[in-house]
């Protein structure tokens, strides 16, 4: 992952990008696995020193651009609450509390996102984004409940299994029957970009989110959309890492549920970063040193994807975030894996390294 966020750093100092500004606004701690067009884009002006001339300016324009979000976030999260549906009140929820702000005079209602979350959860069922969306809460309850009503209705995924949580011993044991790990990351991308576009922005705020360049609604919607996913949805592997380190366990049992949870994640995950997880897993594992090649071998290969698909977005008119939305509207891509390797493709980039080619460090 270390390889994928300097890559993300490398991108943003090739130059100005404000598709990539806006997400930023919402949080920079989801760079290992947001799509090109923000991740792998250009952030404004990235190495400018603070005493450049034009740091006034950019400091302005950021302040815009929060305020723009802000304003824009907060008529969207009322708008998609105002319909009563368990997907629009969980998403509503979110987009409150990504919209507080640090005065009282910039800051959502007391307690609107927490009535909305309720309401979300109370009508949710066995809706998976609905329960996905809410499984990204920060409170604890609403968080297992939901990844329970989602682990009922898709038994056999891991994710929200790990959404859950638990002791090790018991995921492990509730994963022996998993045969996917699906985050339903471009489920969730594609309806929260239709959701976003359901509330237009108003001229000042197209104009603050673009900084002079060319806004296009579901171009913004889409890379708006990617950043709250990536920001909001992973569950936390860390505890099962390191419980599944050879060096922590000799137990065989273990090792064993281990091993399918990391055979789990290599083959059958719908994002880069599970399949990534997964592999690395597979490789500290490993019971032959041509097992542990074999995985290293992935690892590398999929490092090398992801740093090109970067470097193509980055080429790409505004990012790469039209051919983003072009993607997003095509049904066949149902995974962040294939979306990858269709941007490869698009671009003339084997899907495979060079011989001897190492990702930086």
């Amino acid at each position: 992952m270390n390889a994928i966020r300097n890559h993300a750093r490398a991108g943003r100092r090739r130059g100005a990008g404000s598709l990539a500004r806006i997400a930023g606004v919402l949080c920079v701690t989801a760079l290992t696995l947001a799509p090109p067009a923000w991740a792998q884009a250009p952030y404004a002006r990235f190495d400018t020193p603070p005493d450049a001339p034009d740091a006034q300016a950019d400091a302005a324009s950021e302040v815009a651009m929060t305020q723009a979000w802000r304003s824009w976030s907060q008529r969207s999260a009322a708008a998609l609450a105002a319909t009563t549906q368990p997907r629009e009140l969980a998403f509503a929820a979110l987009l409150q509390g990504l919209g507080n702000g640090p005065t009282p005079s910039q800051a959502a209602p007391a307690g609107q996102a927490d009535t909305w979350q309720q309401a979300a959860a109370g009508r949710a069922g066995d809706d998976v984004l609905a329960n996905a969306l809410l499984a990204a809460s920060g409170d604890t309850g609403t968080r297992v409940r939901a990844a329970q009503r989602w682990l009922g209705a898709e038994p056999q995924n891991l994710a929200p299994l790990f959404v859950r949580g638990g002791s090790v011993e018991a995921m492990l044991a509730d994963a022996r029957a998993a045969t996917t790990f699906d985050l339903h990351m471009l489920d969730q991308v594609r309806w929260m970009q239709g959701a976003l576009l359901r509330t237009p922005a108003s001229p000042a705020e197209r104009a603050a989110f673009v900084d002079g360049e060319t806004f296009v609604a579901e171009e913004h919607a889409a890379i708006t959309a990617s950043a709250l996913w990536s920001s909001a949805v992973l569950p936390d592997l860390q505890p099962l890492l390191e419980a599944c380190d050879p060096s922590a366990t000799r137990d065989p049992v273990r090792l064993g549920d281990c091993r399918h949870v990391a055979a789990v994640l290599a083959e059958r995950s719908d994002t880069m970063l599970g399949r990534l997880i997964g592999l690395g897993l597979q490789a500290r594992l490993a019971a032959t040193p041509s097992e542990r090649d074999a995985a290293q071998e992935r690892v590398r290969t999929l490092h090398w994807q992801n740093l090109e698909w970067g470097r193509a977005s980055a080429a790409l008119p505004r990012d790469g975030a039209g051919q983003f939305v072009r993607f997003l509207a095509d049904p066949s891509i149902r995974t962040e894996v294939q979306l990858v390797e269709r941007a490869l493709q698009d671009a003339g980039v084997a899907l495979a390294p060079p011989a001897g080619w190492q990702p930086p460090r």
